[in-house]
């Protein structure tokens, strides 16, 4: 469930400190406010689960500020106070969308009640709107899809993440879904309204990489024909997010340590200070604790982007998830290419869950577009599948047939067995049994198992 803060607001500042002591005792993350357009802002920048409002406030309403937040947070459940109950004031209140109506001075268990009943609603309503993310496969919003545990959890740590600013370092094998996760993260902040600044290090030129970061002034090198903003200053007020960091250079990392603890830096061929206000994100596929041992990586810098570390297990170990993301990847790929495709068939999915996906989640989504490219008057076709899932199958057939025939030779051993201790004994069952060192029962059942007569 949700683990967002509760918002209390009351003009009544006396009151509003009792109702905090207790919520904290409790056990509630609690913000107060006691003026409701400050609240605004609040919520514009926070994600709460559930504000409890005094209707009767100076400046705006309750009803009014109940209609603001339903505008900026509809996620948000209210919980609205006032001092003149009224069965009308309270028709009105779960018209507009609040939770529930209390008279003050309210009963502090029926207000716990309320506060928990609303907490655990919102819960459900964040789990039900990344569930419809899943089935929906929205490629221009993707969320960490998966019903493992280890997605669940994924999940709910971007949504406690997101309302820090803290560095965050995502560890994991290539193709895990590092991208989309600190996107996640990035979307559950304060920031989400701000841009989300990709820098793939393995990807940029060793020469241009100052450029692609910190910008460069007309004429700082040849081919500068204008001035050009770098991709820290595209991140201001917003997050940026460095995948692969490992593959930075030793040069460039002492020119990001500087940059991360400033948070200014000048463009190339250029002496004026810039400011950004960003969030960091990382991600790596190495393991820098070994980087920093080995000297390939600034320990410094490593402490620097290390404040919040979070690993993604691979995809062989989270097998349940690939129906989901096969379903995801299906939809969004006969979306793209205007195609109609059937299900995936459960012999098809069983064979998908055996193999285990070396190149994790980008392979399995490379080779569910190949099936839909591929398929033909909507069918999917196993046969279109790589050599190596389509062994699997063959594998598994042999083996079960290998297995069979193994099955039969020993029963036909055992028969013959059995039969020569029993003739040997003239058909004396208690005397065979000694000899064979099982219980007489035992002897009695194999003998009518494989029909061998004994009198």
């Amino acid at each position: 469930m949700t683990k967002a803060p509760i918002l209390l607001i009351d003009d009544d500042t006396e009151l509003l400190e009792v109702y905090e002591k207790i919520f904290r005792l409790k056990g509630f993350q609690v913000l107060t406010c006691s003026s409701s357009l400050d609240t605004l802002k609040l919520i514009r920048d926070r994600t709460f689960s559930v504000v409890v409002s005094d209707i009767i406030m100076p400046k705006m309403n309750g009803m009014e500020l109940l209609d603001a937040i339903k505008k900026i947070r509809p996620e948000t459940e209210v919980i609205m106070l006032t001092a003149e109950g009224s069965i009308s004031g309270a028709v009105e209140a779960v018209k507009k969308g609040a939770f529930s109506y209390l008279v003050k001075p309210a009963d502090i268990d029926e207000l716990l009640s309320n506060v928990r009943k609303a907490a655990e609603l919102a819960g459900v309503r964040l789990e039900n709107d990344i569930l419809k993310s899943q089935l929906a496969g929205m490629p221009a919003r993707k969320e960490f899809l998966g019903v493992s545990q280890a997605a669940s959890e994924l999940r709910k740590k971007a949504q406690i993440v997101g309302e820090t600013d803290s560095a965050v370092l995502i560890t994991g094998e290539t193709g895990t879904g590092k991208e989309i996760l600190a996107n996640m993260i990035h979307r559950c902040s304060r920031r989400a309204d701000k841009p989300f600044i990709c820098v793939n290090c393995g990807a940029l030129n060793e020469n241009l990489i100052e450029s692609e970061l910190f910008g460069s002034e007309k004429g700082a090198y040849t081919g500068a024909e204008r001035q050009r903003k770098g991709r820290f200053e595209a991140a201001d007020g917003g997050t940026i997010f460095f995948d692969e960091i490992g593959e930075l250079s030793l040069n460039m990392q002492v020119k990001l340590l500087r940059v991360l603890q400033e948070k200014s830096f000048e463009r190339v061929g250029g002496s004026d200070s810039i400011r950004s206000d960003f969030r960091l994100i990382t991600a790596t596929n190495r393991d820098l604790k070994r980087e920093v041992e080995e000297n390939r990586f600034r320990a410094d810098l490593f402490y620097r982007i290390n404040i919040i570390p979070i690993e993604i297990p691979p995809l062989r170990e989270r097998k349940e998830d690939i129906p989901v993301l096969c379903e995801s990847f299906l939809d969004e790929y006969t979306r793209e290419m205007n195609k109609s495709a059937a299900p995936l068939s459960p012999e098809l999915l069983r064979l998908l869950q055996r193999y285990d996906w070396p190149g994790n989640v980008r392979e399995l989504r490379n080779i569910v577009e190949r099936l839909v490219v591929l398929s033909a008057d909507g069918e999917i076709d196993e046969a279109n599948l790589p050599e190596e899932i389509r062994e699997l199958d063959q594998d598994e057939k042999q083996t079960g047939e290998q297995t069979a025939a193994l099955r039969h030779m020993t029963r036909a051993f055992e028969k013959e067995y059995i039969t020569r201790i029993m003739k040997k004994n003239n058909g004396n069952v208690a005397k065979s049994a000694e000899e064979m060192c099982i219980a007489r029962k035992n002897l009695y059942k194999k003998l009518n198992d494989y029909d061998i007569k004994y009198r």
